[in-house]
């Protein structure tokens, strides 16, 4: 193709241009040509001569060009030749002759001229060509085309946005025209225009390469010819400059870009979907790699994603950061500092074709290996210029393509021999397959070498340091989850630095508000027991329009530890702020952030944050003490009781400066006595006052642990004030002022630094750290050199006290038996706590850690690791130490003395849960929890025991769930009983402990202490005064036991006992606080394990926990609940998780079947503690070492093996019992092919290893079915649940879920290996409550065991006794004569207010129909339009099933295992019944009959079943039959109420009418209830339509009346009355009747509704009774009564005599009761029975019946002997 077209030809003299015309003028008139055509010339100019080279008879595609020049339009022009004119009469043609208007003559073309063009065109050809490769064409799609006209410019394209220039085609798709006065004018026109214009698609175009040709100096100086564009071709010489690290760089951004696009689209589809597994791989946008090849090089970039628009590359030692911006048009604004590029990219076959605009657009190949020989452009296989097989050499051409009617050839890649994979016809795509290579020489095969250089990119070192930077877009762009430009903490330090001070709070609080905004959605997964998953679907649901919204959120929460790091800092860098109320809300929402979420070290900084805005100011503190000092006779006794905040050390250290002497001395005695607080024996010597900060006195004091009567040993003690560390030399060389006549070190010594301890500024507690460090190297080698002299004074311990108001002292400790080394442990802790909190002790068992910081003055916390302790499984075991001391207690013979310690604890227990926080403590130790009440209290040495123990259980009980989450193992309170006045008589120490395995079991000791050095050493048994131990032998092996089972998120199956003892105690305390009268047994829980014997049977036994050689345990627990005070028996089943990991083996299946058959036969409720692996798996491994196998070719072993065997000697070691094998010779010598294991009589497969277990999985499976039929059963999933596991959950109904106890068929790792992929990555994916719920498996969800116990125990408080038992009756505590007074209404509402009361918004208590409390819905997140759960009715435990009357959604999740699925939400209606809700209606039915023996109240409210399509394929007609299957088995009262305002229709009737198991069921129906086949409106349609009430119109309304008679009177004339026609009346009959038609629509639903009254149900005798719904409490509570009652006797009665009916048995009853339909009567006659009585006289009558039966029977031969 030509590329440009100009005019006029400038290079041509116009003489020699005027005989060009000429000559063409004479050819056409020569040749008889008429019309527009176009003579082409070859022209010489250095000779001057041209030479004829074409005519083209017709218009060319640069005819505009003479258009241009000419003014004249040529297509008008030939039409109008062609009509006639003559071209010498065509104005266009006269005015480019000169002609004007009025001058008509003639023009002779041949002589005359036309008028010189005074301007010159350019024409640019925009072709589909390819300009670095010879400009071959190239074909595709093409997106869009930017060009922009102006005043010298324009052009025209036949390809439009989103067209296509296909491979048969001619490759110019566009021209552009430029004109200017001269031919530089057109010429820069032309190149403006150019390089302004876009083309972006497939194909490639010469614009840039056009650019460059017009900015050459041969075109500038018009001396081009013929053979310039091929030279510059064939030379290169025109090249597009760039540079390579621009290309490069700019090329990465836009693969970079093209990912991240990708990403978040897969993500958004997949979010879209419910999808929720790629959301969890988001930090993979954050932080990538891409590579660029080019050039031989590969360029490896690390992309990190710093912002929503900023990437920071970086490549070697160099990092760049862009500011990116994507434009809708596709291309890129890439900024490097002050640099901006616009770029566009499009990845093709061969490679990625970049234009950098106004540069250049470059190809970026593929690498492809040069054994493969690819097409370089669309189109068809003309031939191969190679035979197959033959060689071809690099650059050789082998074959030739047609494309855009050129036939072009394609060069080989490399040399070697081809191989034809294409025939000649084919169509091929650019990149596809011609062929292939066999490569000559690998060596010689160009390589691609990783780039090592510097990478150096010019705008960015241009722009280097000229930018400012905004560490506030930084920092919310790291909160927003982007990956930080530099380290989180450093960032934030420097937003704060470059800042005003005044602008610290705004910018604290934005950064905390942008975390919270973020961390408070996911709080939502503890306050609603919601998994991540949960959390993040109800973000989908939320944002369904916006999921951009979800991807955001989930973004910022995966980079969690670097917002946290922000967070702090922030924190950290306002903590010197003085006004901060702007932050208070903020931080205070910080502290209330769960700290399992990973919230921790944030929250444990914000409550330090928030106790000190909180606090009063340091001065403000220091000038009340100080005016309490300031006096002659202080009250020390007051100010040694000041709280901490307001007169606290740190003041009192401070005050020892100040100038007042009577302070100064005061002060020093206040601080020392509220130090040694409530220290027996405190004497105080003269006080020696040097001046400011330089005081002393010498002290006496004992140790408050030994009793009076125990000797206790006096010390003295040395205080010294110093002005400075400085002076602490001096002080130490100088004698010590204290005697030691025993000589058996005692004494202590604490010297106090003043107000310059510390040089450093003090800008936080810790701040003074590293000069603290120094301070004590250097007094650790003073006190050595100062050791001899120390000792004879007798002093045993130097403490140091160093102010650094207003921050608490700094404290160190050094000890004489550690030769004067600092305990570490005790460093920042008062001298005398080390006494106190008994660290010595702790120290010998534990390498003890201080944890720091810790909120409380008087709390500590350590962490200790075990001494001399082997290293398991899960490491040393750690364990946390949580201590407080108080030196005040309250009246424990007052009502309200628990708040107290109970406070005490709790704060403990807070101190603790911050511990964790510390990464270097963590989640994982166990946890001690100590209180010391340092004081006596003057009672009873046995009251107090027994006050504490009630305390202690009902702690524990009360706060269960977060002792459990903090892994506390034991709680010890220490207090000393006696009197001032006569001194310590004991220490008690009340410790409640696991240690032995047994749930926080309560013990009380009388501790003796040494006198010499006060720490505990003797401890005898508070209640029977035996000697005891603190010591337990079993402690380490149940500390690990524990830890095991934590590790699978659960608690050690033995434990479990102690927690359902704790949650009976708090069962109690709740029955009594609701007004019970039931006393308070003794004992509230016995257990006893049930082990296998060794003749197989279960066997009662009382042993200690851990001593168990299988991993399933079972006991039988007697617990004596509100309901049986005298006790009833559960047996309870659980996996020990710590047993082989709970897997179910032969030995466990015995254990578990044997337990549940020991259920079925005494009819006792089964619960199963399910936490395990699946059925046990394993491998002979003693085999292993011996296994060989016989290879198929030695020498290659790849060609795989025949079989294995032993050799002769190994298979007689082991023996047939263990393996199969089939003799032979091998190699000369016998063998034995393995033909099967059996393993028998190993180690390794003892308890089994393979389908031995899954023969005992399918005997509990059975036994499991069967104990459902038979008992209550109940199973409780904690930790996980795994095969067998979870089937038995299944089987036995009734489950209860903790939130991290999935259940599962196959571990999600073994599941992802079957699909190849990580499709899962949680067990909770595949059986967590996000599954499990919502599926009916799981009946109850709860956040923990301890929940879990209370959630057992609170169903079990609904059953029977025994399977044959009626229901537990217990005294109503909520009045059964109340009424209901929560009214339902016909507009949707919440059932569960109709059940359970509510609170208006007006504040109002309505009540409920059931007991005030007693409502627990189960099987909630299931078949949500039904409502099912359990409920007392005047402590009467009954089944309760009601409808929900608003609407709902059903969600069926997508499936991570199918990209393609998406999640499915289905709207269900209320009051109508769904396949789910009627299979949970049915579920609900099974479970309340079998086992629980509950009297069912169905509140039925249900205008029919769902039969569209969808549901009558997911079964609901199999599920609504399933409802009636149920009732029909239904063994106990069935009550059906129509609630006010409710409905029951259809076949929503017919499945719950009592005609179904009229022995059982009985129905009701509320006064302002309706019952009917259709509703009014669907049954108007049918009985009483359109028709029919018109004739109720005609026949009731006056007007029609009239009507109807004026028009009966037209039938004799043509006109009636009035004049008007009988036509004109109709009409009018017609109008009224319309307007009449919706009131008399609404008069026939009423008429039909008076079919549905309950009038009309009761008179029809389908319901019993119709009932006020005020009033229904009362009546159904003594119905109920009565028929459980009736139910019992009647049931009794036919076990005594079985051939009885119901019926019969009913009359029987009905003659012994009065009262007849009086409900209350029967019940109170039925109470005075003597119902065993009776019974007893129908069962003897019953025996002598059937025996004269039987007798009769007997031959009268044998009659005789029959009897004795």
């Amino acid at each position: 193709q030509k590329i440009f077209e100009e005019g006029p030809p400038s290079i041509v003299p116009k003489e020699t241009f005027l005989e060009m015309e000429r000559a063409a003028q004479r050819l056409t008139q020569n040749i008889g040509y008429i019309g527009a055509g176009t003579v082409e010339y070859l022209y010489n100019a250095a000779e001057n001569k041209f030479f004829f080279l074409e005519l083209n008879p017709r218009l060319q595609v640069e005819h505009p060009v003479t258009e241009e020049l000419t003014q004249v339009n040529l297509p008008a022009l030939q039409l109008q030749v062609c009509s006639g004119i003559p071209l010498s009469n065509i104005p266009q043609i006269r005015k480019f002759y000169g002609k004007a208007d009025s001058d008509t003559s003639p023009i002779d073309f041949m002589k005359d001229n036309y008028v010189y063009p005074t301007r010159h065109v350019l024409a640019a050809r925009i072709t589909a060509e390819n300009p670095d490769d010879g400009f071959k064409p190239t074909s595709g799609r093409i997106d869009r085309i930017k060009f922009q006209s102006s005043v010298s410019c324009w052009g025209y394209f036949s390809v439009g946005a989103n067209g296509a220039i296909h491979e048969y085609a001619d490759s110019q798709f566009g021209h552009v025209f430029a004109h200017g006065a001269t031919r530089e004018e057109a010429r820069k026109a032309l190149m403006l225009s150019l390089r302004n214009m876009d083309v972006v698609g497939d194909i490639r175009n010469p614009v840039e390469y056009l650019v460059e040709l017009l900015g050459m100096n041969s075109f500038i100086g018009n001396t081009i010819d013929t053979s310039w564009l091929d030279g510059l071709i064939k030379a290169k010489t025109v090249e597009l400059k760039y540079d390579n690290f621009d290309v490069v760089f700019h090329a990465a951004v836009f693969r970079a870009m093209s990912t991240l696009r990708t990403r978040q689209s897969e993500l958004l589809d997949s979010l879209g979907k419910g999808q929720l597994g790629p959301i969890r791989e988001l930090s993979s946008m954050n932080a990538f790699t891409t590579e660029i090849t080019f050039e031989g090089k590969k360029y490896t970039f690390q992309v990190k994603r710093a912002g929503p628009d900023i990437l920071e590359m970086t490549i070697g030692a160099t990092t760049v950061s862009a500011k990116v911006r994507e434009q809708p048009d596709g291309s890129i604004f890439v900024g490097v500092g002050n640099t901006n590029m616009k770029i566009f990219g499009t990845e093709e076959p061969l490679g990625l074709r970049l234009r950098l605009e106004g540069i250049a657009t470059i190809m970026i190949p593929t690498t492809y290996d040069p054994s493969e020989l690819r097409s370089e452009f669309n189109g068809k296989v003309v031939r191969y210029l190679q035979d197959d097989g033959a060689t071809v050499r690099e650059g050789q051409a082998y074959a030739e393509l047609e494309a855009m009617k050129m036939i072009m050839s394609v060069t080989a890649t490399g040399t070697g021999k081809i191989t034809h994979t294409r025939g000649a016809g084919s169509i091929v795509s650019a990149g596809e397959i011609l062929g292939s290579l066999e490569l000559a020489d690998l060596s010689q095969v160009k390589k691609i070498v990783p780039f090592d250089g510097e990478f150096k990119l010019k705008s960015a070192e241009e722009s280097a340091g000229t930018e400012e930077e905004d560490f506030m877009a930084k920092v919310l762009f790291a909160l927003d989850g982007y990956s930080p430009q530099q380290e989180p903490a450093a960032l934030v330090q420097k937003l704060f630095l470059s800042a005003p001070q005044t602008l610290y709070p705004k910018l604290a609080n934005t950064i905390l508000e942008r975390y919270l905004a973020v961390e408070e959605v996911y709080a939502q997964q503890v306050t609603n027991n919601m998994s991540p998953d949960q959390v993040y679907s109800s973000l989908i649901a939320q944002n369904k329009d916006s999921l951009e919204k979800v991807v955001d959120v989930a973004l910022a929460r995966s980079q969690l530890r670097a917002r946290n790091e922000i967070v702090l800092s922030t924190l950290r860098s306002v903590r010197a702020v003085t006004d901060a109320a702007e932050l208070v809300g903020a931080v205070k929402r910080l502290t209330e952030l769960p700290s399992d979420l990973g919230h921790g070290e944030v929250s444990l900084l914000a409550n330090q944050y928030s106790e000190k805005i909180n606090s009063k100011p340091f001065g403000e503190r220091k000038s009340f003490l100080r005016g309490k000092l300031l006096t002659a006779s202080p009250d020390f006794q007051e100010i040694c009781a000041l709280k901490a905040t307001i007169g606290g050390v740190e003041v009192l250290a401070d005050l020892l400066g100040d100038e007042s002497k009577e302070v100064r001395e005061n002060a020093s005695e206040a601080l020392i006595r509220r130090v040694y607080r409530l220290f027996p024996g405190l004497t105080m010597e003269t006080i020696v006052d040097n001046g400011p900060s330089d005081l002393a006195t010498k002290f006496t004091f004992q140790y408050p642990d030994v009793p009076a009567e125990g000797d206790p040993v006096t010390r003295q003690g040395y205080f010294r004030v110093l002005p400075s560390f400085g002076e602490l030399k001096t002080f130490l060389s100088q004698p010590m002022p204290l005697e030691d006549p025993s000589g058996i070190v005692v004494n202590a010594v604490t010297v106090v630094l003043g107000p310059q301890a510390f040089k450093v500024e003090k800008e936080g507690f810790y701040s003074s750290d590293d000069e603290l460090t120094e301070m004590i190297k250097e007094t650790e080698a003073m006190l050595r050199g100062a050791s001899a002299a120390l000792k004879a004074a007798g002093v045993r311990k130097f403490g140091m006290m160093m102010c650094q108001a207003p921050y608490v002292p700094r404290y160190a400790t050094f000890l004489v038996e550690h030769d004067w080394a600092e305990t570490q442990c005790c460093r920042d802790m008062r001298p005398t706590f080390r006494h106190l909190l008994e660290v010595s002790s702790l120290a010998k068992d534990f390498e003890v850690e201080r944890v720091v910081p810790v909120l409380g003055r008087s709390s500590h916390v350590f962490v200790g690791t075990k001494r001399a302790e082997a290293k398991g499984k899960l490491g040393k075991t750690r364990t946390v130490f949580a201590q407080t001391i108080t030196h005040t207690f309250v009246d424990i013979t007052k009502a309200e003395w628990m708040a107290w310690p109970e406070t005490l604890l709790l704060s403990t227990v807070e101190e603790l849960e911050r511990a964790r926080l510390n990464p270097h403590v963590g989640t994982k130790p166990n946890s001690h929890v100590f209180l010391l009440f340092n004081l006596l209290v003057d009672l009873e040495s046995a009251y107090v025991v027994d006050k504490l123990e009630v305390f202690m259980n009902m702690f524990v009980g009360k706060h269960g769930n977060r002792l459990q989450r903090s892994k506390v193992d034991e709680i010890t309170m220490k207090i000393g009983i006696g009197s001032e006045s006569k001194g310590r008589k004991h220490s008690l120490r009340l410790t409640a402990s696991s240690k032995g395995g047994m749930y926080l079991k309560t013990s009380a000791l009388f501790e003796l202490a040494d006198p010499l050095t006060g720490a505990p050493v003797k401890w005898t048994d508070a209640k029977s005064g035996e000697a005891a131990s603190l010591e337990d032998p079993n402690e380490g092996r149940m500390e690990m036991k524990r830890q095991l089972a934590r590790a699978a998120d659960s608690t050690y199956a033995p434990e479990f006992l102690g927690m359902m003892k704790v949650e009976l105690i708090k069962m109690w305390s709740a029955y009594k606080d609701s007004g019970g009268k039931r006393p308070v047994p003794v004992d509230l829980f016995k257990d006893v394990e049930l082990v296998l014997g060794p003749d197989g049977e279960l066997v009662e036994v009382q042993r200690a926990p851990g001593q168990n050689n299988v991993g399933m345990l079972a006991w039988r627990c007697t617990m004596a609940t509100p309901e049986y005070p005298e006790g009833r028996d559960v047996v309870l089943i659980a996996n020990d998780v710590t047993f082989q990991a709970g897997s179910f083996g032969v030995a466990e299946d015995i254990v578990f079947q044997k337990a549940s058959e020991y259920a079925r036969e005494r009819g006792l409720p089964r619960v199963h503690i399910s936490c395990n692996s699946g059925a046990r798996v394993g491998l002979a491994e003693e085999l292993k070492a011996y296994i060989k196998a016989k290879w198929t070719d030695i020498d290659e072993p790849s060609r795989g093996f025949d079989f294995l065997y032993l050799e002769e000697e190994d298979y007689k070691r082991f023996g047939t019992g263990v393996v199969v094998g089939k003799k032979m010779t091998l190699a000369g010598r016998t063998v034995y092919e393995i033909e099967s294991i059996i393993g028998e009589g190993l180690k390794s497969t003892a308890g089994g290893i393979g389908v031995e277990n899954l023969q005992g999985s399918g005997l509990i499976a059975g036994e499991t079915s069967r104990a459902y039929s038979e008992v209550f059963t109940l199973s409780y999933v904690t930790g996980r649940s795994v095969g067998i596991g979870a089937y038995l959950n299944r089987l036995g109904q009734r489950v209860i879920q903790m939130v991290n106890g999935p259940m599962i068929l196959t571990g999600f790792g073994a599941l992802n290996k079957v699909l190849g992929q990580p499709v899962y990555n949680s067990q909770d994916q595949l059986g967590g409550p996000q599954v499990m719920v919502p599926n009916g498996v799981t009946h109850k969800l709860v956040k923990s065991d301890q929940d879990g116990v209370s959630a057992i125990l609170t169903w079990l408080s609904y059953t029977p006794k025994t399977a044959s038992c009626v229901t537990p009756v217990i005294e109503p505590t909520d009045p059964v004569d109340r009424d209901v007074t929560f009214v339902p209404s016909k507009v949707p509402y919440d059932p569960r207010h109709m059940l359970a009361g509510t609170t208006s918004p007006e504040g109002e208590r309505l009540s409920g129909f059931f007991d005030e409390g007693t409502f627990q819905e189960y099987l909630e997140g299931w078949g949500r339009s039904v409502i099912v759960g359990r409920a007392k009715l005047g402590g009467v435990p009954m089944g309760v099933i009601a409808v929900e009357t608003r609407n709902v959604e059903r969600r069926v999740p997508a499936d991570p295992a199918n990209p393609l699925s998406q999640e499915v939400v289905e709207p269900q209606a209320g009051q109508v019944w769904f396949p789910d809700s009627a299979f949970k209606t049915a579920t609900a039915i099974r479970d309340f009959n079998h086992g629980e023996n509950l009297p069912l109240i169905i509140f039925a409210n249900w205008r029919g079943f769902s039969g569209g399509t969808r549901d009558m394929y997911n079964e609901v007609l199999k599920f609504g039959a399933q409802i009636v299957d149920a009732l029909v088995d239904y063994k106990h009262p069935v009550f059906v109420y129509i609630p006010p305002g409710g409905e029951l229709r259809g076949g929503s009737w017919v499945v719950v009418d009592p005609a179904i198991n009229p022995a059982q069921m009985e129905m009701y129906a509320d006064v302002e209830s309706r019952g009917g086949i259709l509703e009014p409106a669907g049954i108007v349609e049918v009985k009483f339509r359109t028709p029919q009430q018109k004739e109720l119109m005609h026949r009731l309304d006056p007007d029609l009346q009239s009507l109807d008679a004026m028009l009966e009177s037209s039938a004799a004339s043509e006109f009636v009355m009035g004049g008007a026609s009988a036509q004109e009346v109709e009409v009018k009959i017609k109008a009224r009747e319309e307007k009449l038609a919706p009131l008399y629509t609404q008069i026939a639903c009423e008429f039909a509704d008076l079919h549905d009254r309950t009038g009309r149900m009761e008179a029809k005798g389908v319901i019993r009774k119709g009932l006020h719904w005020r009033r229904a409490r009362a009546y159904f509570y003594w119905r109920v009564r009565r028929r459980v009652m009736e139910q019992d006797a009647i049931c009794r009665l036919q076990k005594a005599d079985p051939a009885l009916t119901v019926e019969d048995a009913r009359a029987v009853v009905t003659s012994w009761v009065s009262g007849g339909d009086d409900d209350q009567a029967v019940v109170s006659s039925m109470e005075a029975l003597a119902i065993d009585e009776k019974v007893e006289v129908v069962r003897v009558e019953s025996l002598k019946r059937r025996l004269r039966e039987v007798y009769a029977q007997l031959p009268e031969t044998e009659r005789s002997g029959a009897l004795p």
